[in-house]
């Protein structure tokens, strides 16, 4: 059986062995940037890098759907001074502009001004969202689906909630909150526009013969509390996970970071699964809490927590803890990071996931 069969078998829930991919890109980028790759990697590839640990890749083939502007959008970025940056959207409708503040040595950038300050703000960005639209280009998916090969099967980005998408890279948290309290029609009609580019995306991806999508939603207790998570983000999970099995697919969310107090829709969300929930100590879930959340009809993705693969965690700690895992997921796990491998982490411990589940399962192609 190779990785790619694997992959597809355990959302099919027909799996016997355990997949392990963790995801790599933060650790491996972050050490390219800075010329800190150990010696064996250096003159690797990533998917090299990935085969030399044993370790699936998700996300290798998320390619192929186009996004363009049905009316001209102009774009440009510069610089501000030495350590900011900013980009700035012109429209028909007006301007959006976003400041990002350098983080040294690592190639990133954070966002310190959002682009959406008031309701006239929001009313532009609606616009902008309205007039998005989308083609799959087969030929280039299936490029980078061949690279990928047997490391796993495909998984697809589509949007994140447009929720979440104004709290990340539009408003920001406080601001967000804030504008759904003094302009909740305003609010609505920006995430009914999200709703209808949701819409057009999906139409164009399952032209494709990918099978796996992701949401990049970071839902948490912070970013959709129970009655913004019922009202704005299930709604769109049930109607996205309807449309995907009724076309034989598969479709997880990400949520990253405090989720105990939404763990309950998690079956009621008609998703397939769910991905890098994240265990205590790093966050305010225990295994026991998720497993009864998801019980044995959703995948989940990731659960090892990322802080274990810095240096004061032992390996010893981090592979029993891995072996819990796996004793209350099995078969249903996708065993990997929440979220990611960090900068500073520990490959080594990556690798001895990869020996004591070789050992415990047998080889995978």
């Amino acid at each position: 059986m190779t990785r790619r069969e694997l992959n597809i078998r355990i959302f099919e829930g027909k799996a016997d062995k355990v997949l392990w991919q963790p995801r790599l890109e933060t650790w491996i980028y972050y050490n390219r940037w800075n010329n800190s790759l150990p010696d064996r990697f250096k003159d690797l590839s990533d998917f090299q890098i990935y085969d030399e640990l044993g370790c699936s890749v998700r996300y290798g083939a998320s390619s192929g759907l186009i996004e363009y502007n049905e009316e001209p959008v102009e774009f440009f970025e510069k610089n501000v001074d030495e350590n900011h940056t900013e980009k700035v959207y012109r429209t028909k409708w007006g301007d959006l502009r976003t400041v990002y503040q350098i983080v040294k040595d690592t190639g990133n950038k954070r966002i310190v001004e959002f682009p959406v300050e008031n309701v006239k703000d929001l009313k532009i960005l609606t616009n902008l969202i309205r007039n998005k639209r989308y083609v799959f280009v087969e030929e280039i998916f299936k490029e980078s689906d061949k690279k990928l090969g047997n490391r796993g099967a495909p998984t697809i980005f589509l949007s994140s909630s447009g929720f979440t998408d104004l709290i990340k890279f539009y408003a920001g948290l406080l601001n967000t909150f804030y504008l759904l309290n003094d302009y909740p029609k305003e609010v609505e009609e920006y995430l009914d526009a999200c709703d209808e580019r949701d819409e057009r995306m999906i139409e164009e991806v399952l032209k494709s013969d990918c099978r796996i999508f992701n949401l990049g939603d970071h839902a948490t207790n912070e970013f959709t509390p129970p009655p913004v998570l019922e009202k704005y983000l299930l709604p769109r999970w049930q109607k996205i996970g309807e449309i995907m099995k009724k076309n034989n697919r598969f479709v997880h969310s990400h949520w990253d970071g405090n989720s105990r107090l939404i763990l309950k829709y998690i079956k009621v969300s008609n998703l397939s699964g769910i991905e890098a929930l994240t265990p205590y100590p790093q966050c305010d879930m225990t295994l026991e809490e998720i497993k009864e959340a998801v019980g044995n009809e959703f995948v989940v993705l990731d659960l090892i927590p990322a802080i274990f693969f810095l240096p004061q965690y032992k390996t010893e700690f981090v592979l029993d803890f891995t072996k819990r895992v796996i004793e209350f997921f099995y078969p249903r796990i996708i065993l990997g990071v929440s979220d990611e491998l960090p900068p500073y982490g520990e490959i080594e411990k990556i690798e001895k996931i990869s020996e004591y589940i070789y050992k415990e399962f047998g080889p995978i192609e």
